[in-house]
């Protein structure tokens, strides 16, 4: 498995301007988003895989009434049989499609650790907590560090292990807080009780929304804040728009650069580059359809400097981007959002709807089988409406 710093370097030097794909490899990449559920079973349980079977075809037929009762009665024998993997997939797919609390509680016991109390969601008070990941990629920093508030209010003592380049930004957002890297891990930490990030989800996000904790936004560095946009708005008037292209996923269906010239040409201000990798080659056809109205900031590195490029998107008026890191970033901290997504059954964000329960200032502009420049041409009437009467910001 290639290293941490390997993958940084590559992602770095990388040009990653979407490229064109026929009608067949994209046949391919939505045959992959949709056959999520299919999997063999190791029980041979002939209701486990009537329901995976159904499944597949109601992701494929876009019917998630359906979709989602069969996520219910997987997740329902799962824990029937014992099968950690079917109900961690039965919550993860639940979530996509609007399963509720439920989708929180299978997640979270396919997550527990054997021998460590987990927190049952009772009393804090006198008692210390400490809370992981265990699994998962970057986002679910982003996506449930409003739950954080609470259990910190809560208990007498709460530590949470974070991805370091995360750290600051906790620290910011929660004083109280104990925040220490993953690398020192949980069996170091002295606690009485444990919780991954789902564990808190479900004993905080109930079905009812008016129950749930409230969204905290993340708190950025209000000094480095200014000072970027500050230097943003010496190229001209605002508003500031971020926005980001490329991936190295190569199973995204994303649109071409050609697809982005209607939206920057359409909307005012200027345009700040928060794609990584190379951009230059980028740069310069996006120059040509907005120019003088492109920014790239050679000092945020988002790579490295997870604080610096949260201090960017603080300084935006809005981000208009492909699903990615900067996307879950401008969700928490709350800057308003456009995020383009492809037709692949991904489970980063909701199946359908254009809401993220995580996210309020994010809206969702779906492919839905059109061209890209239709969807395009959506995203930009979405973030004109956001960006409003956005002049200068000063």
């Amino acid at each position: 498995m290639p290293s941490r710093r390997s993958i940084l370097k590559k992602a770095k030097a990388a040009d990653l301007r979407p490229q064109a794909v026929d009608g067949s490899w994209l046949r391919k990449l939505l045959d992959r988003g949709r056959t999520f559920f299919r999997r063999p079973s190791r029980h041979g349980d002939q209701s486990v895989e009537r329901h995976l079977e159904l499944m597949a075809r109601s992701v494929e037929r876009c019917d998630w009434q359906a979709a989602r009762d069969h996520a219910l009665a997987l997740g329902l024998l799962g824990e029937k049989l014992g099968d950690r993997g079917l109900v961690k997939k039965a919550g993860r797919g639940l979530r996509r499609l609007g399963g509720g609390n439920r989708a929180w509680q299978l997640i979270a016991s396919s997550k527990q650790v054997p021998g460590r109390p987990e927190w049952d969601g009772n009393d804090l008070a006198g008692r210390s907590l400490a809370v992981e990941r265990r699994e998962g990629d970057l986002a679910i920093f982003l996506q449930f560090a409003s739950l954080l508030g609470p259990v910190v209010a809560a208990a007498d003592r709460c530590t949470v292990l974070v991805e370091p380049r995360l750290a600051p930004l906790y620290r910011r957002t929660y004083p109280a807080l104990d925040v220490r890297p993953e690398a020192e891990g949980a069996a170091a930490v002295d606690a009485d009780v444990f919780a991954c990030f789902e564990t808190l989800a479900r004993h905080l996000w109930p079905d009812e929304p008016t129950a749930r904790a409230p969204f905290v936004p993340l708190e950025p560095d209000r000094r480095l804040v200014a000072e970027l946009r500050g230097a943003y708005l010496a190229h001209g008037p605002g508003p500031l728009i971020g926005f980001a292209w490329g991936s190295l996923n190569k199973s995204k269906d994303l649109p071409a650069l050609d697809d982005w010239r209607a939206l920057l040409g359409n909307l005012p201000g200027r345009f700040v580059s928060m794609q990584y990798g190379d951009v230059g080659p980028a740069l310069s056809e996006f120059e040509r359809w907005a120019p003088g109205r492109i920014i790239h900031d050679a000092s945020v590195d988002q790579l490295s400097d997870m604080d610096r490029f949260a201090a960017q998107i603080a300084a935006l008026d809005a981000v208009v981007t492909i699903s990615n890191t900067g996307a879950n970033l401008a969700g928490a901290l709350g800057v308003p959002t456009v995020v383009l997504l492809d037709d692949g059954f991904r489970l980063s964000w909701p199946a359908f709807g254009e809401t993220v329960a995580t996210y309020p200032s994010v809206r969702l502009v779906r492919k839905g089988g059109r061209a890209w420049a239709s969807a395009m041409r959506e995203a930009g009437g979405r973030v004109a409406q956001t960006i409003g009467g956005a002049g200068d910001g000063s």
